[in-house]
C-alpha cells in the first residue's frame, strides 16, 4: 500500500511539472507588424480560438481615447462591421451592462453580444476596461441573429511622455455558428489591428 502511495505521489509530482513546463512554454507569437501596430496570438487553454493582443501608440491625450471609448453611441464609426452599440443599464460610473450588434455577410448571420463593461483601473496615467459577455434578459434572443460569446476584451491605454497615449487591446471571442474556427482565428488576427488602425484616426483628427 505504501509503495502505491508512493508511486501516486510520484506520478502527481512529474504530472503538475509537465503542465507548469507547458504553461511555461506559451507565449505570445507576433503576427502582425505593420503602420505602427503590433498583433500577438495567443494559443488558448479552453478554446480552440486564439487570443489576440494588439499594440499601438495614438498621438492623442489619454481623456481623448478615453472619451472614444466611452461614447456608445458612435462606436460604429470605428468598430469594423459593427451597427449599433447601446447601455442597457448602468450600475454606476465605472460599470454597465451594454448591448451590440454586428453586421455579417451573407450567407452568415449577424452576430450580437450583450456584455458587461467595467473601468476597473482609472490613475492619472493609467486607464483599463474589461468587457466579458453575460446572460442578461435585457436584451433576447432573437431568431435572426446568433448570440456570440465574449470571453475577454481588455483595454489598457497609458499615458506617455510626450503626451502621446499606448493603448493595449486584448479581444478574444467566440462568434459561435457554423463558422470553422480556421476562419475565426482570421478575424481574431485581422480585427484588432483594424480597431487600433480606425481609433488612431478617429483619435488623431
Amino acid at each position: 500500500m505504501k509503495i502505491t502511495i508512493n508511486i501516486l505521489i510520484l506520478f502527481g509530482v512529474l504530472f503538475s511539472a509537465n503542465l507548469f513546463a507547458n504553461e511555461l512554454s506559451v507565449s505570445w507569437q507576433l503576427v502582425t507588424d505593420k503602420n505602427g501596430i503590433r498583433v500577438y496570438t495567443l494559443e488558448s487553454t479552453h478554446s480552440k480560438i486564439v487570443k489576440a493582443k494588439a499594440q499601438i501608440n495614438i498621438n492623442a491625450p489619454l481623456i481623448k481615447i478615453k472619451s472614444i471609448l466611452d461614447d456608445v453611441t458612435h462606436r460604429h464609426q470605428w468598430i469594423p462591421f459593427l451597427n449599433i452599440s447601446k447601455t442597457l443599464t448602468q450600475y454606476n460610473n465605472d460599470k454597465r451592462i451594454e448591448y451590440s450588434h454586428f453586421h455579417a455577410p451573407w450567407p452568415a448571420s449577424d452576430r450580437d453580444f450583450v456584455y458587461e463593461i467595467e473601468l476597473v483601473k482609472k490613475t492619472d496615467t493609467m486607464i483599463v476596461y474589461k468587457m466579458q459577455s453575460i446572460a442578461s434578459s435585457l436584451m433576447p434572443l432573437n431568431d435572426d441573429k446568433v448570440r456570440a460569446d465574449l470571453f475577454e476584451t481588455i483595454y489598457t491605454l497609458t499615458v506617455k511622455s510626450d503626451g502621446s497615449t499606448d493603448v493595449e487591446l486584448i479581444y478574444h471571442a467566440d462568434p459561435k455558428g457554423w463558422i470553422p474556427n480556421w476562419i475565426i482565428n482570421i478575424i481574431q488576427r485581422v480585427l484588432p489591428y483594424k480597431i487600433m488602425n480606425n481609433l488612431r484616426e478617429k483619435a488623431e483628427k
